[in-house]
């Protein structure tokens, strides 16, 4: 979503990440990635408990866990120490002020994200 800042900005909305580590370990992320969003951290997953979100080993690892893995590396991407709870799953969400849910993906392994078009698609219109 990062390479779609400009078209998620130019609809009003803005992208937030929120992760399940560390401030440090979020820093670290946002330097290494070169993001320019806000960055929120949630290491006692009450936001993730909130919005619903899948966590456990057997749904982060499933067999599908490895395709979208070889995806990412194929794509140049590798992964790094993990930071936070390995076994929480996140997921996609646009919300509209006034907190109404617009769009909202679940992930159900370690690696599935939505169709970008498909988020994209949920934001209000220009």
């Amino acid at each position: 979503m990062r390479d779609e800042l400009g078209t998620i900005r130019s609809r009003g909305a803005e992208l937030v990440v929120v992760g399940n580590g560390t401030p440090w370990f979020a820093r670290a992320f946002r330097d290494e990635l070169a993001l320019d969003v806000p960055l929120l951290v949630d290491p006692g997953l009450a936001a993730y408990r909130e919005a619903g979100l899948r966590r456990g080993a057997l749904d982060t690892l499933r067999p599908a866990a490895l395709m979208h893995a070889l995806r990412a590396w194929r794509s140049g991407a590798r992964q790094g120490a993990v930071q936070g709870d390995p076994w929480q799953l996140g997921g996609t969400f646009v919300v509209a002020r006034g907190g109404r849910v617009l769009f909202r993906h679940v992930s159900r392994e370690a690696g599935d994200h939505p169709r970008l078009a498909d988020v994209l698609a949920a934001l209000p219109a220009a």
